[in-house]
């Protein structure tokens, strides 16, 4: 996966993969590091929460709000 210049995982590399059709554009790790470094404590941990379990993870990607976003980000597709 490709880092912005200062190391860090870049959220629009991670995008840029999803819309070329890439089903793991990040490691878990660099998943883990994006969300840290971006959220507060709480935030991450509610994050990595649903994250974890699969059925929350489902319902997550079939909620409005993300229905929205795959909209805006990849024109409806949504493979999640």
């Amino acid at each position: 996966m490709s880092n912005s210049t200062d190391g860090k995982i870049n959220i629009n590399d991670i995008i840029k993969k999803l819309k070329q059709g890439e089903k793991t554009p990040a490691s878990e790790n660099e998943v883990n590091e994006f969300i840290n470094r971006n959220l507060s404590e709480n935030q991450a941990n509610t994050v990595k929460n649903v994250l974890s379990d699969k059925e929350k993870t489902k319902e997550l990607l079939n909620s409005d709000a993300a229905k929205e976003l795959f909209q805006k980000f990849f024109g409806g597709k949504n493979d999640g």
